[in-house]
């Protein structure tokens, strides 16, 4: 039987309203990140390290009241869901802030402006996995299946990116050994873009959880990319 009492209602509203908060938060360190390494600005990315304690306040600020839900209410079905989703949702929310941080602290690394022809690929999977963060919150706030199954057809389009921005900078490398420290500074960046799309993957897969009670996680590859 769902949770119908007023306060409770209240309380779940409360806490999908401050998971989206620190979803807002997360998304523009991403966008702000992403400006940074493209226009080489070593004073934004100091204000978005400063600003990541506030994404890991906000992750035990939202652990806290989800146990408290668990303890206090004993939610079942849907409501239970919802919240255990909205925990694993603002852990993986705290670890793609940990991914922000990697790639702010990159900047302040790089010398000289990444050359467009080995930087096109990573500029693509920035947006791509920012697009792909963006659109597994919205499903969560819309309980939205169908939109967290694109999410995961965006994660084959990111690999596929992935291993093709690996492959010109292996190319690189061979033709020019002078580049290891560049290339590896580029391959480090894809890896923490990499791990971003993963966890946007994750959110994805704690919505469809969400939707109909199914561990995504356990299901067949294909059946978890394949429209219904």
């Amino acid at each position: 039987m769902e949770h119908t009492h007023k306060n409770f209602d209240l309380e779940l509203s409360d806490l999908r309203t401050k998971l989206s908060q620190m979803g807002d938060l997360v998304v523009a360190q991403i966008e702000n990140a992403l400006a940074c390494l493209s226009e080489h600005d070593v004073r934004g990315t100091r204000m978005i390290i400063e600003q990541d304690s506030n994404v890991n306040r906000m992750d035990i600020d939202l652990e806290e009241m989800c146990l408290q839900f668990l303890a206090l209410h004993q939610p079942v079905a849907g409501d239970l869901r919802s919240i255990t989703a909205a925990m694993k949702i603002s852990t993986e929310l705290e670890r793609i802030g940990d991914r922000v941080v990697n790639i702010c602290e990159a900047v302040h690394d790089r010398d000289e402006p990444d050359p467009v022809t080995l930087h096109a690929e990573v500029t693509q999977m920035g947006a791509l996995a920012l697009m792909m963060v963006r659109e597994s919150l919205a499903a969560f706030s819309g309980v939205d299946g169908s939109l967290a199954k694109r999410v995961f057809e965006e994660d084959k389009e990111f690999d596929a990116l992935y291993g093709e921005a690996f492959a010109k900078l292996t190319a690189s490398l061979a033709k020019d050994p002078d580049s290891l420290g560049h290339n590896t500074k580029l391959a480090f960046l894809s890896k923490d873009l990499n791990e971003i799309s993963e966890h946007a993957t994750n959110i994805a897969e704690a919505v469809m959880f969400m939707v109909d009670g199914k561990e995504i996680t356990h299901m067949d590859m294909h059946e978890r990319r394949t429209p219904r």
